[in-house]
């Protein structure tokens, strides 16, 4: 679904702008619904993404000109988290010259893996600032039976304390009430009201997002910087094993050919097995001469070793 409303720049002025965040299945675009009291957003009962595009609706509710964004949820089931952080940029677009709210939804239930990490995507994808303007709306509070909301925040320590991040703290829809309950979309209302009187009218601009997504690039090239370091240090630790693998056995084969206890050559009748050339070294009594074969053999052979690593030595 595109825009299913126009706003000219003298409704900017007085509007409130608010943008839906949430992981898929939080129900972002059943809340837009419920706040706008009508079918502005596309819902559907599916176990994949339905919302791939921001999307933008309007609408007068108790006296207020609204302005609500609905975005992808932040585990997309068919978009790259890139993707998405790309396409979650826009509804600052969308709600210029900023959001004055974003309502973060989370459904009541059980804190999930996915759930954990979503409270990082508004960090991550907006900058801590964004907490200033963030409301969380807990959905399907219907879920929580005589549960009091704040005790199931509080069973999460993680949870609560996010809540406590975001200035203007937590609600609750209970979506079996429908359009027709305007209770909880009155209260919801005034608690950003209250918020926009805490920022003194201020928004989230579009600045505040460009230090976001710098923020995101250097840390994903400081990740980077960190992860080629360490390939790097591996390439680097094979090769020195390497080196004095091939070195030592190359020490070992000189002065074993130069002291004359293995013949030269290729064939198996001359070949003897490394244990058996030790042996023989060890048992042979030397001679000044027989000494001096096997240090130049041995050098011989190492030399040869030092000049074809001579690149990883020099490194």
């Amino acid at each position: 679904m595109a825009e299913t409303s126009e706003f000219s720049a003298a409704d900017a002025s007085s509007e409130v702008r608010m943008v839906l965040l949430g992981q898929t299945g939080s129900g972002r675009s059943s809340a837009g619904n419920t706040i706008l009291g009508r079918s502005a957003f596309w819902t559907d009962v599916s176990p994949v993404s339905v919302t791939s595009r921001c999307q933008r609706a309007g609408g007068v509710v108790d006296g207020r000109s609204l302005r609500v964004i609905d975005t992808p949820g932040f585990f997309h089931t068919c978009m790259s988290h890139d993707e998405v952080r790309a396409e979650l940029s826009r509804c600052v677009d969308l709600s210029a010259p900023g959001p004055h709210v974003f309502l973060l939804l989370l459904r009541a239930g059980r804190m999930t893996h996915e759930g954990s990490a979503g409270l990082d995507w508004i960090r991550a994808a907006f900058g801590p600032q964004a907490l200033r303007f963030t409301v969380v709306l807990i959905t399907w509070g219907d879920a929580l039976g005589p549960k009091p909301v704040e005790d199931f925040l509080k069973e999460s320590t993680e949870l609560w304390e996010f809540v406590c991040e975001c200035a203007g703290g937590y609600h609750v829809f209970d979506n079996t009430k429908g359009h027709e309950e305007r209770s909880q979309v009155t209260e919801l209302l005034k608690k950003i009201d209250l918020l926009i009187q805490r920022n003194a009218g201020a928004h989230y601009t579009g600045d505040m997002l460009l230090q976001a997504e710098s923020a995101v690039r250097h840390m994903q090239q400081r990740i980077l910087g960190e992860e080629q370091e360490e390939g790097d240090e591996e390439v680097k630790k094979s090769a020195e094993g390497l080196f004095w693998y091939e070195l030592l056995s190359a020490v070992g084969r000189g002065a074993v050919e130069a002291s004359g206890v293995m013949e030269k050559g290729k064939g198996k009748g001359k070949k003897v097995k490394a244990v058996q050339r030790a042996a023989a070294i060890a048992s042979t009594p030397l001679s000044i001469t027989t000494a001096a074969k096997v240090m130049g053999g041995a050098v011989r052979e190492g030399t040869k070793v030092l000049y074809k690593h001579k690149k990883t030595l020099l490194h």
